[in-house]
C-alpha cells in the first residue's frame, strides 16, 4: 500500500499529468457514464449484462450497424455473442440513436440490441446480411427518426444478385434472397401479396406477382428473376422506405 501511494505522489510531482495518476487510480480508463457516448471513448469494461463483451451505446452518426439480436433480457443476446464472438457489442436502445432497432418491425422497441459495426456505408453490412451467417439479422442506420430497417436489395449491386427460377432447387442461402423479394412485394401491396406468402421459395404465387412488374418494365412476364427484374422491383419499391 505504501509503495502504491508513493507511486501516485511521484506521478503527480513529476508532472505526469492527471492522466498517469488517473490511470493508476482507474485502470479501466473511464467510469460507467462513458458508455453512453457512442463508439468513441467508451469504457471497454462496461458489461452490465455480463455477456463477456462491452456495452457501447451508439449516437446518431449516420453510420450503419448489423443488428444480430434484440431483446429485453441478457438471454436474448447470449446466442449472438456465442455465434459472433468478441466482435459483438451491445447497447441500451433508450441511450442510443432514435432509429429502428427491432428485427420485427411489428413488435415493440426492445431494451437491448447486440450488433456488429459501426460501418461507414451500407455495402459491407448488407453483403453480410444476405448470407446464412446472418439470416434473420438486420441492418439499421444511425440516423434519428429512421422508420425502417435497411432493405439490402435496395443498396447492393444488382449484378451480384442471384437468378430466381420457378421450381428451382431448394437452397438455404437463395431462400434469403427470395424472402427479401417477397417481403418487398408485401410492402408494395399487401392485398395482392399478403404476408403469409413469404415462404423463402420462388413459387407460383411469387412468380405471378412478379409478372405485372416485369411487363411494366418490358421484361417478358414469367421469365426468371434476373438483374433486370431485380432492378424493376427496386424501382417500384425502394423509394417508399424510410432509411
Amino acid at each position: 500500500m505504501r509503495g502504491r501511494l508513493v507511486a501516485l505522489l511521484l506521478a503527480a510531482v513529476l508532472g505526469a499529468g492527471g492522466g498517469a495518476a488517473t490511470a493508476l487510480l482507474d485502470p479501466l480508463g473511464g467510469d460507467d457514464g462513458d458508455a453512453g457516448t457512442g463508439g468513441t471513448g467508451a469504457s471497454a469494461a462496461r458489461d452490465p449484462l455480463h455477456l463477456g463483451v462491452p456495452q457501447v451505446d451508439q449516437a446518431c452518426t449516420g453510420e450503419a450497424l448489423l443488428v444480430v439480436a434484440v431483446g429485453d433480457t441478457p438471454t436474448a443476446l447470449r446466442g449472438a455473442v456465442a455465434d459472433h464472438g468478441t466482435d459483438v457489442r451491445y447497447l441500451r436502445v433508450d441511450d442510443s440513436c432514435d432509429t429502428e432497432w427491432s428485427l420485427d418491425e411489428e413488435r415493440p422497441t426492445p431494451t437491448w440490441a447486440a450488433y456488429l459495426g459501426p460501418y461507414d456505408d451500407l455495402a459491407e453490412p448488407c453483403a453480410a446480411r444476405m448470407t446464412l451467417d446472418h439470416k434473420g439479422d438486420g441492418v439499421t442506420v444511425l440516423t434519428p427518426g429512421t422508420d425502417d430497417l435497411v432493405r439490402c436489395v435496395c443498396v447492393l449491386p444488382t449484378t451480384g444478385m442471384p437468378q430466381l427460377t420457378l421450381g428451382g432447387p431448394l437452397d438455404p442461402e437463395l431462400g434469403i434472397w427470395v424472402r427479401a423479394l417477397q417481403g418487398m412485394l408485401v410492402d408494395l401491396d399487401p392485398t395482392r401479396f399478403p404476408e403469409e406468402r413469404v415462404t423463402g421459395r420462388y413459387d407460383e404465387a411469387t412468380a405471378a406477382r412478379m409478372e405485372p412488374l416485369q411487363a411494366y418494365h418490358d421484361i417478358e412476364p414469367g421469365s426468371p428473376v434476373d438483374e433486370s427484374s431485380w432492378r424493376a422491383v427496386r424501382d417500384r419499391v425502394c423509394g417508399s422506405y424510410g432509411f
